[in-house]
């Protein structure tokens, strides 16, 4: 693989982590998300 494919394949998987990081630290949507899987039982 390229050098060039991995700094992309790397960048979007940072992007990702930081996205999810970013939802995470809203409390409004870790309760929604704790809401939906409470509601598959």
């Amino acid at each position: 693989m390229a050098p060039r494919y991995k700094i992309v394949i790397y960048a979007a998987a940072l992007a990702v982590l930081l996205g999810v990081f970013v939802l995470y630290t809203r409390p409004e949507f870790l309760l929604n998300l704790a809401d939906q899987l409470w509601s598959c039982f």
